[in-house]
């Protein structure tokens, strides 16, 4: 039950348009799901390699980032009536929810949705009603890699991780899935939030995915928690 309720957060999260994936028929092999597996670490590996040498690191604690060649200002955000807060650049605004409605199709969709001018560009938060301990990160991490798996079998798996803030534990998982309009990059972040599940998105077209990879990898590594 769990693994397909994160199947619909995931659906939830990501922009509409994203390619449905048929589900993968029949049992495989132990041998073959094993070389399947390890095969799939090494290739993490690489990407994971690859990305950080290629994308610079971004300082948002400053009180200005260049994006594309301008100087954005930085600002703090304070999200979900100020349980969390983080630095961002001021590029973004509340998204309509009218336009919610068409990006995130689903019921699910996320309690806290900011875009940039173009729409394309999107940080999304949802609190959910689903229990969840600081120890039990790792563990849902876990759980909704394997129904990202089942879900987006063809997605591009960048990264997977769980780092702390301030003792804080935040699953991340960087993967690319496939649109109708061009592959997605989707950043998404767990945490545990008054001993419910925290998730969230930041997404944008892969094309972007080395202007705003670090600048998403920086705002949710300034992620503040309100004390409980």
């Amino acid at each position: 039950m769990k693994k397909r309720w994160i199947s619909v957060m995931f659906a939830a999260l990501v922009l509409a348009g994203c390619g449905s994936e048929k589900e993968v028929e029949g049992e495989k092999e132990e041998n073959k799901a094993g070389q399947e597996l390890n095969q799939k670490q090494s290739t993490l590996k690489e990407n994971e390699q690859e990305l950080q040498q290629d994308l610079q690191k971004i300082d948002l604690n400053q009180s200005s980032v260049n994006i594309d060649g301008e100087d954005i200002p930085v600002i703090d955000q304070s999200v979900l009536e100020g349980k969390i807060t983080l630095r961002m650049p001021k590029l973004f605004s509340i998204m309509s929810p009218e336009l919610a409605a068409i990006k995130y199709p689903s019921e699910q969709r996320p309690t806290v949705i900011y875009t940039d001018e173009s729409t394309t560009v999107n940080l999304a938060f949802n609190l959910t009603t689903t229990a969840l301990l600081d120890k039990g990160v790792a563990d849902f991490q876990e759980a909704m890699i394997d129904a990202l798996e089942q879900a987006q079998p063809s997605a591009e798996w960048l990264d997977t991780d769980v780092i702390e803030i301030n003792d804080k534990k935040i699953g991340l998982l960087e993967v690319i899935t496939p649109a109708a309009d061009g592959n997605i990059f989707n950043l998404m972040f767990i945490a545990s939030i008054d001993g419910q599940a925290l998730m969230g998105t930041f997404n944008c077209m892969e094309k972007d995915l080395e202007t705003w990879h670090p600048v998403a990898r920086d705002m949710i590594e300034t992620l503040q928690f309100a004390a409980n």
